[in-house]
């Protein structure tokens, strides 16, 4: 299963930066609520959904029109399901796809330009519970609150993934204050959020998700280190701002 990976170069970060806290993690033995706080209605996110291999989840992904989803690049497979309309993953529309579109600059060694784009082999019904995301105009800056939801896993290390679609709120931290936690391995394209001393964050299941501030689309959740849910250790994002050209730019070309 694709969702919230860790690269490569952070493997070794793990044992010598993780290992006391993963173990406390695990001695304490609590199923941490570590994603999201609170259920959420599809029609408060109706751009929202899930990437499927089969009928067991995959990805999380947005819809940008009747055609088209936004990923991340390391959900790539090669045919979908897509599904939306509804909390629950067993209900409402599912779509199959069997194109999708990596961006080009994507690396698997970094998660630099971690997004996608897959096309829907029939168009989507719009409606009250399905409807296009906005794309940014701009880039929020730091300190803008924003919230990222999905149907990943709701505890770590063990997983367990909820019934319905989930959410919680998380602020946009800067990239100076990101990589005193990551280091080199946030790159220029990447965008991170979190909460001080909070478990709040996406983990498995949830790459490809959406992480919305004010109504637009910000953050595709990218990576992040495991266990899920450490306190001050922020998701990772990419950030979509950066890359509205590339994404109209592929819609256009492959119509």
């Amino acid at each position: 299963m694709a969702g919230f990976l860790l690269p490569p170069p952070l493997i070794l970060l793990l044992s010598a930066a993780l290992g006391s806290a993963a173990q406390e993690a695990q001695d304490d033995r609590i199923r941490y609520r570590i994603l999201y706080s609170d259920p959420c209605e599809i029609r408060s996110r109706p751009w929202q959904v899930a990437l499927l291999k089969g009928n067991k989840l995959h990805c999380g992904g947005v819809l940008v029109n009747e055609q088209w989803v936004l990923t991340a690049a390391h959900c790539v497979m090669s045919a979908y399901n897509v599904h939306m309309g509804s909390e629950e993953l067993g209900r409402s529309q599912k779509i199959r796809a069997t194109k999708s579109f990596r961006h080009p600059g994507f690396s698997k060694q970094t998660y630099d330009n971690d997004l996608m784009l897959v096309k829907l082999n029939s168009q989507a019904r719009l409606s009250d519970s399905v409807q296009k995301v906005n794309l940014p105009s701009r880039c929020e800056p730091p300190g803008t609150e924003c919230t990222v939801s999905g149907w990943g896993t709701i505890t770590s290390p063990e997983v367990t993934f909820p019934e319905e679609l989930m959410c919680t709120n998380v602020t946009l931290i800067s990239s100076e204050d990101c990589r005193k936690v990551y280091g080199d391995a946030l790159g220029n394209s990447m965008l991170c959020a979190g909460n001080r001393d909070s478990r709040s964050t996406a983990c498995i299941g949830d790459s490809g998700g959406p992480l919305m501030c004010k109504d637009t689309l910000q953050g595709l959740v990218s990576w992040g280190r495991f266990p899920c849910g450490l306190i001050n250790e922020p998701g990772v994002y990419t950030q979509v701002c950066k890359y509205v050209d590339w994404i109209n730019d592929t819609m256009r070309k492959h119509r």
